[in-house]
């Protein structure tokens, strides 16, 4: 049973990165190289270091988590939670991502430096 948990929570983590990848790639076409993209906070990135963190840092966390799962040494309770957990943390990234780059593209273009 664990096993099929951990492919399903593969699935699911690569269906996220998926979609933060292919929302990325889009917004890598609109937004010019020079341009600084607005994150959190009140603090800009220059573009391809804020599409690299908002893809990275998901990225990182779900190889760390797969890695966990895939180790063994958990019995039956914690697997069912580290499925969860990375269950929960895959639609939590896209949804955080999505969020801010639907916001992010929105400020640019209020400013003029993206074309709606």
């Amino acid at each position: 049973m664990l096993t099929a948990l951990h492919y399903i929570a593969d699935g699911l983590w690569i269906l996220a990165m998926a979609l933060i990848a292919s929302t990325s790639r889009g917004a890598l076409k609109r937004v010019p190289a020079g341009v600084r993209m607005p994150m959190w906070g009140g603090v800009r990135l220059a573009r391809n270091l804020a599409l690299g963190i908002m893809f990275g840092a998901p990225l990182l966390i779900g190889l760390g988590l797969s890695a966990m799962s895939s180790a063994g040494g958990l019995d039956a309770q914690g697997g069912v939670i580290l499925f969860l957990v990375r269950v929960t943390l895959a639609g939590l990234f896209a949804v955080v991502c999505l969020t801010w780059l639907r916001g992010s593209l929105r400020t640019l273009e209020d400013e003029g430096a993206v074309s709606a």
